[in-house]
């Protein structure tokens, strides 16, 4: 994990896409899109159906092993309305458990907007210590913490070309990779995401091995 500061408190991204607000012990994740596969599978799309339960499943070893004490989802964490209703009785049972495990903030997002299910509380957006969770950046200036692009960063490093998620860090804004198992990604260089970027942004490259640092103005010669 890779460990930095944001408005005054200490944070550290881990390798699989989680943001932890260490002194807090608050786990903060965006875009799971639980039952993606049933959805592409119900469309005649040939994938697994069993990406909500690896989801899951890593998320819950990632929390127990990081002794998380709350979790925050900043949106999109169900494919569509319909998503629990496609659930298997194992993925209902093991969601279930890690809401009952922890406190989790659910953050409405554009896929998700209208679902609703017994024990969860959705909220347009949270607020905490001044942060702002919300589940897409906003151009206005105050500090968030976001999600929605599903960032990643296309490099060109000798004759190969690496593709990876990534966090963006700017001065008051903090936009998060997605975690889902089928999710993709839009490149840091596309809009609307550049638009978020300036030149005294961060950028946290997330490999299978290691989170690299990279200030956004040295990369601008790999990209």
């Amino acid at each position: 994990m890779k460990t930095f500061e944001f408005k005054g408190h200490e944070f550290s991204i881990s390798l699989d896409g989680i943001l932890f607000w260490l002194d807090k012990k608050i786990a903060i994740i965006s875009d799971l899109h639980l039952e993606k596969g049933s959805s592409f599978a119900s469309g005649g799309q040939l994938v697994p159906p069993y990406d909500s339960l690896e989801t899951l499943n890593k998320l819950l070893e990632s929390l127990e092993k990081n002794q998380v004490k709350e979790l925050i989802l900043l949106g999109d964490t169900f494919h569509d309305d319909q998503a629990i209703e496609r659930m298997s009785s194992d993925v209902i049972a093991l969601l279930k458990s890690i809401i009952d495990k922890y406190k989790v903030i659910f953050i409405r997002g554009n896929h998700d907007n209208k679902l609703r299910m017994d024990g969860m509380i959705f909220y347009e957006q949270y607020m905490l210590d001044g942060i702002h969770f919300i589940h897409e950046a906003s151009k206005k200036n105050f500090y968030q913490i976001t999600g929605h692009f599903h960032p990643v960063a296309s490099l060109k490093v000798n004759s190969k070309k690496i593709i990876t998620k990534c966090l963006i860090h700017s001065d008051n804004l903090m936009i998060l990779p997605s975690y889902g198992h089928y999710t993709g990604g839009l490149n840091i260089t596309k809009s609307p995401l550049k638009e978020f970027i300036n030149i005294n942004s961060i950028i946290y490259l997330l490999s299978k091995k290691s989170v690299y640092k990279l200030p956004f103005k040295k990369m601008k010669n790999f990209l």
